[in-house]
């Protein structure tokens, strides 16, 4: 996720505001990211889970973590890397199924633009 906390350090400062929803562990037993991981049997669990991905990859960038319920995924879509931009009145300005920082960093420049015209 470098490039999301690039544009969350370049843009931190623009009024934006970052997060990323920490939802389950996709492909857990196939230890792709993390080795010995299964997938979360309770919130504290998940929560570990979440802290050590915070921790092994020095992110800045806010986590959020759904619940086991998984209302996020089940209200926005279940995509493991998905990325939203919503603008200042509350709508959905950006949607992508996967996060590329380079495109991301084009939609906040124009909404940036938008808002200082």
């Amino acid at each position: 996720m470098p490039g999301i906390e690039n544009a969350y350090e370049k843009y931190r400062s623009k009024d934006v505001e970052f997060f990323v929803v920490y939802s389950k562990e996709p492909h857990a037993e196939e230890g792709r990211y993390f080795k010995n991981f299964t997938q979360h049997t309770s919130y504290e669990h998940k929560k570990e889970y979440a802290c050590q991905l915070v921790k092994e990859h020095d992110m800045k960038v806010p986590v959020l973590i759904d619940g086991l319920d998984e209302a996020v995924v089940t209200a926005f879509g279940r995509m493991p890397n998905m990325t939203f931009v919503v603008d200042k009145e509350g709508k959905i300005a950006y949607k992508a199924d996967w996060a590329e920082a380079d495109r991301l960093e084009e939609v906040l420049d124009e909404l940036l633009a938008e808002q200082n015209a």
